[in-house]
């Protein structure tokens, strides 16, 4: 017989009750085999006479009997643990809600089905600057700036399990944007498959990120390898080989003085918003500005610096179109860009710090940009530039001179880059660069007389190229006077 002790069953857990109920259907199939083989035994075994199919007989009633008592049983059980589960379940709903209503950051309920919000808490109507019962019955979809993003981290949550702090717009009733790290996962709620939202204003640490950048910007930090500015310490740096940049607005002292405080602040910022982006769009990032200076490192390629310095002359020119029709005097830069060795990194104090770049190559840039004013040009790059550029063939690039820059004893040959020049200079100094430089090549030789006649026939063509007159001014003086005892053609720049 089967022993069941109901009242005991009903104090087991919704587990153990699970557990029992198998049990029991183990013992219940069992006990039908049992009657098959007895219903066997009747069949086969008649000749054994009146008394033993009747006690054949009785035994078979009584397991009927006991089977039908067990499936009773069983489905009182079944019947019971059920309703303790679904009982559980409405009271772990309320758990839920009441967990969810209580926490301090904003939480939706989806349904996945169609992606319908069935539930929001009160920390997501403040968000939203909206009551609860707006949001409910909403798409989700609906909440995010671009829709794209909603796909996608759905997609996740099914392949993945779950999504873990993903920062993403929405978008509120009134039309303002609100930054979030998002969090989701699935769970079941009102007995459909459901999705948890859990979402974290970042609204104004993002403001305070953009702040933050325009002090020490986020290439640099990616450059330092920091995810944030609170990572920086005194003395992070990086070395190695790179190209530097220092541009000068000409002739702002005079220009400064005619204006008013108000206006000098003005104007410069009106001239950095123009050309400073431009050092982020070729992969760079600027340091510091200096004054009117700017001062910018590209740590990838020559190219970029080249190129960026290009971009900036050509803004000037399209600003100085519009000062010219407002009536104000147009504006000069001079450009300097040289690649070499140096520490990039943040220099100060604990409490007050900035980015700078140190190396005799960062000091030469320097140089180099000063010398703009004294050949006449606007974009003058080192021969270690020259050479490390991926692409030299793309830029107009001609030999200005050799010099001894102040303070250093080693010669350098510069270049002048003059693809940002006006389309008719440009297009003259390309007519007469073979010539321009021939007559240079005669000049180093000391052939004099000849340099001078090649120089002539350059400013023929080109009056206007200020360097071929610099070179005309030297020759004709040496071939006058000769060349002095241990001449080599070097520039020798006395003043910084």
């Amino acid at each position: 017989m089967i022993s069941i002790d109901t009242d005991g069953l009903l104090n087991l857990s919704p587990a153990e009750l699970i557990t029992e109920v198998q049990t029991l259907k183990q013992k219940l199939a069992e006990l039908e085999q049992s009657n098959q083989d007895l219903q066997v035994m009747l069949d086969t075994s008649v000749e054994h006479g009146d008394h033993l199919t009747g006690d054949l007989e009785a035994e078979r009633d009584d397991l009927n009997t006991m089977l039908e008592l067990a499936t009773e049983h069983g489905d009182t059980v079944e019947d019971e643990l059920y309703d303790r589960v679904e009982s559980t379940l409405r009271k772990s709903e309320q758990q839920l809600r009441l967990i969810v209503e209580a926490t301090p950051t904003p939480v939706i309920i989806l349904r996945l089905a169609d992606n319908e919000i069935v539930y929001a808490n009160a920390m997501m109507g403040v968000l939203f600057d909206v009551s609860v019962s707006v949001l409910l019955g909403r798409k989700s979809i609906e909440l995010y700036c671009d829709a794209s993003v909603h796909d996608r981290l759905l997609l996740i949550l099914a392949t993945q399990g779950g999504v873990d702090r993903s920062e993403v717009c929405l978008r509120r009733h009134d039309g303002a944007d609100v930054w979030v790290e998002i969090s989701l996962r699935q769970l079941e709620f009102n007995d459909e498959p459901s999705v948890l939202c859990g979402i974290h204003d970042i609204t104004h640490l993002k403001a305070m990120n953009r702040a933050a950048n325009r002090f020490v910007p986020k290439e640099y930090l990616e450059f330092l390898n920091k995810n944030s500015i609170s990572d920086i310490t005194l003395g992070d740096h990086v070395t190695g080989e790179m190209t530097v940049m220092f541009s000068d607005l000409r002739g702002f002292t005079s220009l400064s003085e005619n204006m008013s405080p108000q206006e000098n602040f003005a104007f410069i910022n009106a001239y950095f918003g123009r050309v400073s982006p431009i050092v982020r769009e070729h992969k760079g990032f600027i340091i510091k500005y200096l004054g009117d200076g700017i001062h910018g490192i590209f740590p990838q390629r020559a190219d970029d610096g080249v190129r960026a310095g290009i971009a900036q002359l050509r803004k000037v020119q399209r600003y100085n179109e519009y000062r010219v029709q407002k009536g104000r005097l147009p504006i000069a830069v001079g450009i300097g860009v040289n690649t070499g060795y140096m520490m990039v990194g943040m220099v100060g104090e604990h409490d007050r710090m900035q980015g700078d770049a140190f190396s005799d190559e960062v000091n030469l840039t320097a140089r180099i940009e000063g010398l703009t004013k004294f050949y006449g040009t606007h974009f003058i790059i080192s021969d270690a530039t020259r050479q490390r550029l991926n692409e030299p063939t793309t830029f107009d690039i001609r030999f200005l001179d050799r010099v001894q820059v102040a303070g250093r004893k080693g010669t350098l040959d510069l270049y002048e880059v003059y693809d940002a020049d006006p389309p008719e200079m440009r297009a003259l100094k390309q007519e007469t660069q073979i010539d321009y430089e021939q007559a240079l090549d005669l000049y180093y030789d000391r052939q004099f007389d000849a340099a001078q006649l090649k120089l002539f026939g350059v400013l023929q063509r080109n009056p206007r190229d200020k360097p071929a007159w610099h070179h005309l001014v030297n020759a004709t003086r040496l071939a006058d006077t000769g060349a002095p005892e241990g001449w080599t053609g070097v520039t020798v720049m006395n003043k910084k």
